[in-house]
């Protein structure tokens, strides 16, 4: 299944990534009360943080082919964190009802490291 997923076209694995990444621009930006309330439990914003970068890396690491050069991924998850810094201050310029928290920054960077982590566990053991 593994080898299925790298056998995508570079112009597919683009796209997806971009596609990904306008979603998590769009998410970042829409305003609070168009954001449905799904407060689960205590922290599942953070969660969805979490989430969302950590798809993030995986598609960039996939798109870009990080297993071929381990350096690249250093640059995905700073390129990760960096996005998900400007996700949050342009929350705090916006006043749409959102507002920048650190908290949801350090979701975002643990996302990203365990997205790298797990796309170089899974390289390793198929690719």
């Amino acid at each position: 299944m593994i080898k299925f997923f790298f056998s995508f076209s570079q112009s597919l694995r683009v796209f997806f990534s971009l596609f990904y990444l306008v979603v998590v621009l769009i998410l970042s930006f829409l305003p609070s009360k168009l954001m449905p309330e799904w407060d689960l439990f205590q922290g599942f914003d953070k969660l969805v943080h979490g989430c969302m970068y950590f798809g993030l890396t995986i598609l960039a690491s996939w798109t870009l082919h990080a297993e071929e050069n381990r350096k690249r991924i250093l640059y995905i998850v700073l390129f990760a964190i960096s996005w998900g810094m400007l996700m949050e201050v342009s929350q705090l310029i916006m006043e749409e009802g959102r507002a920048f928290e650190w908290l949801d920054e350090l979701s975002n960077t643990i996302g990203a490291v365990i997205g790298a982590a797990l796309y170089f566990s899974i390289c390793n053991q198929s690719v």
